[in-house]
């Protein structure tokens, strides 16, 4: 067990319960380690889930692959094992290869920007930036900005918290 510690249903606050319900109506499926994680706070919980509202505005723009190879280059710069190990899985079930996926040039952009600011955004070079924001609108840089926050956010949450991926 992590230092922080997810949560059965039985263990759930009411507003948690609501907040877990309201969340798996809009994506079914189980619960992750992180979700029982956060839901120990409906507050928490709901504030990392916006992490999910970010993404499904940037898919229309970019795809549901690049998305995910963005999500992976940040988190394994970080690096945070839970969201880089559950966006390795990812790729792979979809017919990719993680460590060198074959990838369009705005692609191999996200990956490298998102390497960077896993690693931490004051050291992303700014020939890297510049090269951003030549090939995104300003919007999507926006989006893809917020969009990484969060995911540090899961990082930071995820190493600090010791929160393990299922196997």
């Amino acid at each position: 067990m992590g230092f922080l510690a997810p949560l059965d249903d039985d263990d759930l606050t009411p507003d948690a319960a609501e907040a877990a319900r309201r969340f798996l109506a809009a994506h079914p499926g189980p619960l992750s380690p992180l979700d029982r994680t956060l839901l120990g706070s409906a507050a928490a919980f709901d504030a990392y889930q916006g992490w999910f509202t970010l993404r499904d505005e940037l898919v229309p723009y970019l795809g549901e692959r690049a998305v995910t190879l963005f999500s992976f280059a940040i988190s394994d710069g970080y690096p945070a094992p839970y969201p880089a190990g559950f966006f390795r899985r990812e790729l792979e079930l979809n017919g990719d290869d993680p460590v060198d996926p074959q990838v369009t040039e705005a692609e191999r952009l996200l990956i490298d920007w998102g390497r960077g600011l896993g690693a931490g955004a004051a050291s992303v070079a700014p020939g890297l930036a510049a090269r951003v924001e030549q090939t995104f609108q300003p919007k999507l840089r926006l989006l893809l900005t917020a969009f990484a926050g969060l995911t540090v956010a899961v990082c930071v949450f995820t190493v600090a918290g010791g929160v393990e991926l299922e196997q």
